[in-house]
């Protein structure tokens, strides 16, 4: 499902890009475009057959200097799109863990 993206009102991210800390999960085919374009080793599944980005120095391996490295490209996640007021699997407001980003106490209207 592929859901409008927002316009993110902390780009450049104020928050050291606090949402990148985790890696995020990629669906089947972000893996295999990722792969295409950085090599294996950028991906990985997990045990529960997720595919995610791998996380280096406490950071998703594409942020770098604040910034995503794979942003505007065609593979660019469908999470990181969406997020934070999106959920990407759902199409809904993200209702989940909102202490990852700290914009959401700043807006409370999605």
């Amino acid at each position: 499902m592929s859901v409008p993206h927002r316009a993110l009102p902390c780009f450049p991210c104020p928050h050291a890009s606090a949402c990148c800390r985790f890696g995020t999960t990629v669906t089947e085919e972000e893996a295999r475009a990722i792969e295409a374009a950085h090599g294996t080793g950028k991906v990985y599944r997990t045990r529960w057959g997720e595919w995610r980005t791998r996380v280096k120095k406490g950071y998703c391996v594409f942020h770098q200097n604040n910034v995503c490295t794979i942003h505007g490209k065609p593979y660019y996640p469908e999470v990181c799109k969406c997020f934070p007021w999106t959920d990407a699997e759902t199409g809904g407001p993200y209702l989940y863990d909102q202490s990852i980003c700290p914009e959401f106490p700043r807006k409370t209207t999605i």
